[in-house]
């Protein structure tokens, strides 16, 4: 075969520099694309990496226009198209077009049409076998494929090469998995041909931890066997398979230490396909980096003893600034030879750029982004509104391809390439973005998400699915409720999804933005209802001091109520049940935990968190429990003004809801987008945060202030900031500030750097404001600025300011 191919392209070659032309190829050429329906691929040898090229071709086109396109053996017919895949080792008598670059390193490929011969000749070209996945990849992204036809531009003439030569993600088959638990070989198989089409060249798996494990209740089959099946099965398509493998046991005791280390001999031996080992340094993992990494070369040892080639990894993953330096100091003196490199993970105290200015150059880099979630994480949605933060939680379907592509962009040069941390397909958009980006971070999202809708989707949409994306991760910038984007975002899916009635059935990558688009529109139009609600019942309680406490209790809860019963949005709720079955189907996508057996209410379950309360009734509530067991009734009148004007400072005062976005003026960076850019992980500067309003265990709200469940927060022991500019200079001001947060943070406060407000503070036990009073002396200037300084736990987080002017 591959002689009968070194022939053949010889001639094509001639035949090229010589001049020849063929009329009826030139018409072709001049329409501008060229008709495939009836093409063939010239065999490739069985069990090769082309020969895998050659079915995914064949699967994919026929799925999208129904032609079977047969690969064949022997020579070319002389008026039947024809798609040749070969290595440059099979090609070394040939040359490519004038201009074409041949490609020289992994992966790197070129296509390009032979216009030559008697018929159109599409010439896929890899630097290696693996490539020429790559190559038939971007041909599927090329091709316009509708039912019953197979086009393709005529004058395609590509040669491209990876920018990084990591570009992975992980499927890890364990219960925390939105949707992968469920999968069966052929559902993995599927995704690991999607994931190749648009460039990634890696997968993480999450193996057990023994055999002994248990099987989940949605598992297909045992996790111990799916990961030896996964690794087989990854391994088939010549990608490279990681393994993410915490140390947990204490090994600094020696029983524990080889325990562990037998462990993980049987845990590799059990595998056909290893390439790397990452052992997080944290999260999960709490050993110390001098214990840790002695212990890794042994670790490495018996990795080596069954696959010699592979490498380990290790992350700073939760390393206090002391380990860090032991780590780093480790790697310049010691400079071990077992060690393959370093990731830069969630949670890592530095930035990626101190990482690789801190690691030898001996060593390489790996990042491990988390793009798979939206809050208490790596990469939050910035300034996310709480409304979305309390419904949809961490991990919903996510697509940030503005976002995802900056933070891939802005800091690719530092690293090797990337594995990205996912549990599920909620951030599928975000993948692709992650492995188009790392081929080529030159590509811009519009091309991206072009060629994913045409692909994935559907080839007449791809414009308005492109749009429809962007929507998405438009909806949820700034406050929902002045968010005019959402109802334009849905009516453009309800028109797709209109367009594509027979998809919208059967396809996920479909049903996941429908799903979200009417979420979206769900969550805005109760917040409305709700903020009505509770404003009609704070004007009720108003009339207290006329009509008597009970009473106007009785109708604020009366009023309140109405939460319970709210039928807003009713339609819209029914599409959502419908679309949480859909996906189901479709794709074992798990929306809730009592009817699809997701494994926690946060994990992607969004549908259990459709009928809370979106205002501050529960609150209320509780507080006019407190009121009625009152006797004084003047008591009771100032607990409920303290209701109604909670977030009044008084004349020339101020209040700053922190964390919620578009309520905390006063929050530094005052420049939030640009801070973002800067630093889109939040490592020196502020975010906001938003803890866990929904009981999850027992899916019920608890009575606690909207305001105290989102703060604004620093990490890694960097101050929190805010300033207040046009002050009165003679005037006397009062600080009130309510401490709350999942950190329960000790912190002190200074004014202007000198004037210490308080001292060493740990978060009180409950939350309720506190007052200090501001020395006259920091006012005196016309402006005020204060600093929170953490003192102990994870970061500082303040969930509300007032400064009253006296």
């Amino acid at each position: 075969m591959a002689s009968f191919l070194a022939r053949f392209l010889g001639i094509a070659v001639t035949a090229l520099f010589c001049g020849l032309t063929n009329s009826s190829f030139a018409s072709a050429a001049d329409g501008k694309t060229l008709d495939l329906s009836k093409v063939e691929i010239v065999g490739t040898q069985e069990g090769s990496l082309p020969a895998k090229a050659s079915a995914l071709l064949t699967d994919e086109i026929e799925k999208r226009t129904g032609i079977r396109v047969p690969i064949v053996e022997g020579a070319q017919k002389p008026e039947t198209p024809t798609i040749v895949i070969q290595t440059v080792a099979q090609f070394q008598d040939g040359k490519l077009p004038d201009g074409l670059e041949p490609p020289s390193r992994d992966d790197a490929y070129a296509i390009w049409v032979d216009q030559t011969q008697p018929s159109p000749t599409v010439m896929l070209l890899g630097f290696d076998e693996r490539a020429t996945l790559y190559a038939a990849g971007r041909l599927l992204r090329l091709l316009s494929m509708t039912k019953g036809k197979l086009e393709l531009p005529a004058d395609v003439r590509i040669s491209t090469a990876p920018d990084v030569a990591i570009r992975g993600h992980q499927l890890g088959f364990r219960e925390t998995a939105n949707s992968y638990d469920a999968w069966d070989l052929k559902q993995y198989e599927q995704y690991l041909r999607d994931l190749i089409v648009f460039g990634a060249n890696a997968i993480e798996l999450i193996p057990p931890v023994s055999p002994d494990e248990p099987r989940g209740p949605l598992m297909p089959l045992h996790p111990w066997e799916m990961n030896q099946k996964l690794s087989a099965l990854i391994g088939s398509y010549g990608m490279d398979v990681w393994m993410w493998v915490p140390v947990e046991a204490d090994v600094n005791d020696p029983k524990q230490a080889e325990e562990e280390l037998n462990r993980m001999r049987t845990l590799f031996q059990s595998c056909s396909h290893i390439s790397d080992i990452f052992v997080p340094g944290g999260d999960p993992g709490h050993t110390p980096p001098d214990i840790l990494l002695p212990w890794l070369s042994r670790m490495a040892a018996a990795l080596h003893e069954t696959h010699p080639d592979a490498g380990l990894w290790v992350s700073n993953q939760g390393f206090t600034p002391e380990q860090n330096e032991d780590l780093f100091n480790y790697l310049r003196t010691a400079e071990p030879d077992w060690l393959e490199g370093i990731v830069f993970g969630p949670w890592a105290k530095i930035s990626l750029a101190e990482a690789r200015a801190r690691t030898p150059r001996k060593f390489r880099i790996r990042r491990y982004p988390d793009i798979c979630h939206t809050l208490r994480c790596q990469y939050p949605v910035p300034d996310w509104d709480p409304a979305f933060c309390q419904a949809l939680g961490r991990e919903p379907y996510n697509p940030r391809p503005r976002a995802m592509a900056h933070i891939h962009n802005s800091l690719a040069d530092l690293a090797d390439g990337f594995v990205c941390y996912s549990d599920g397909i909620t951030d599928d958009v975000n993948k692709t973005i992650w492995s188009a980006s790392g081929w080529d971070n030159n590509l811009n999202v519009e091309e991206i998400l072009s060629e994913y809708g045409r692909y994935f989707i559907g080839q007449e949409q791809d414009e308005a699915i492109v749009q429809g994306l962007l929507g998405l991760e438009e909806n949820w910038r700034g406050p929902l409720l002045a968010n005019e984007n959402i109802e334009k975002t849905l009516a453009q899916w309800k028109e797709i999804e209109k367009q594509l009635p027979e998809a919208s059935q059967t396809n996920w990558r479909l049903q996941l933005p429908i799903l979200r688009a009417n979420y979206d529109a769900y969550l805005k139009r109760r917040l409305v209802r709700h903020t009505q609600i509770e404003q009609e019942a704070k004007n009720q309680l108003r009339r207290a001091p006329k009509i008597g406490v009970k009473p106007a209790i009785d109708q604020a809860r009366k009023t309140l109520a109405q939460v319970e019963d709210d039928d807003t949005a009713h339609d819209v709720r029914s599409k959502l049940v419908e679309q949480g079955k859909l996906l189901h189907e479709s794709v074992r996508m798990q929306l809730d935990t009592p009817n699809y057996g997701a494994n926690r209410p946060d994990r992607g379950a969004v549908l259990d968190y459709l009928d809370f309360s979106l205002n501050d009734s529960p609150w209320m509530e509780a507080q006019f429990a407190e009121i009625l067991k009152l006797d004084d009734k003047q008591e009771q009148l100032r607990r409920i003004q303290q209701i109604v004007d909670w977030e009044d400072p008084g004349p020339g005062g101020y209040y700053d809801d922190l964390g919620r976005v578009g309520r905390q003026p006063h929050l530094l960076p005052a420049t939030r987008e640009n801070a973002w850019k800067a630093d889109p992980g939040f490592v020196s500067s502020s975010q906001s945060e938003f803890g866990n309003r929904v009981n999850g265990n027992l899916l019920k709200l608890n009575d606690g202030k909207l305001s105290w469940l989102n703060q604004a927060e620093t990490l890694f022991g960097k101050p929190l900031r805010m300033r207040y500019t046009n002050l009165d200079p003679s005037a006397k001001y009062r600080l009130r500030v309510t401490y709350t947060g999942r950190f329960r943070a000790t912190m002190r406060l200074l004014a202007d750097q000198s004037h210490e407000i308080h001292g060493p503070l740990p978060q009180p036990a409950e939350p309720w404001p506190i007052e200090f009073d501001i020395p006259q002396a920091a006012t005196a200037d016309g402006v005020l600025d204060l600093q929170w300084e953490l003192l102990a736990q994870r970061g500082c987080q303040v969930a509300e300011v007032w400064l009253i002017k006296q």
